[in-house]
């Protein structure tokens, strides 16, 4: 699998926009068990929660592996506010790209610092 921003950003933003009443009916999961349309996001939200952007239960079983309940943790909305506005997070894209720079968690930020002062300043 390959990381895919944008994926990333869709789910830190589903994540958020769920009420806290509805986050135990979140699931995301990777196995025989779960939706094969759904395995991007999936694995994506457990990179997430594997890096500590996202807390969640593991349920993982035999048959794949997955989490329930997800939240966003400190991290997670950093990461998130970063990336939210669609204009900064065109320019971060554009600029990593015009640059030669691979996104990584700390290129994204580095980057939306940049792409905020262009947005400002255009």
């Amino acid at each position: 699998m390959n990381r895919d921003w944008d994926v990333i950003r869709e789910v830190l933003t589903e994540i958020e926009a769920l009420p806290s009443s509805e986050r135990g009916n979140l699931t995301y999961g990777v196995g025989p068990e779960y939706p094969a349309e759904h395995a991007s996001k999936s694995e994506h939200a457990l990179l997430l929660w594997k890096g500590g952007f996202v807390s969640a239960i593991d349920i993982t079983s035999y048959g794949g592996e997955a989490i329930i309940s997800p939240e966003l943790t400190w991290q997670g909305h950093e990461l998130l506010d970063t990336i939210r506005s669609k204009a900064v997070w065109e320019r971060i894209k554009t600029t990593a790209k015009e640059k030669g720079i691979e996104l990584t968690f700390d290129s994204v930020k580095a980057l939306g610092k940049v792409a905020l002062d262009w947005v400002l300043s255009n």
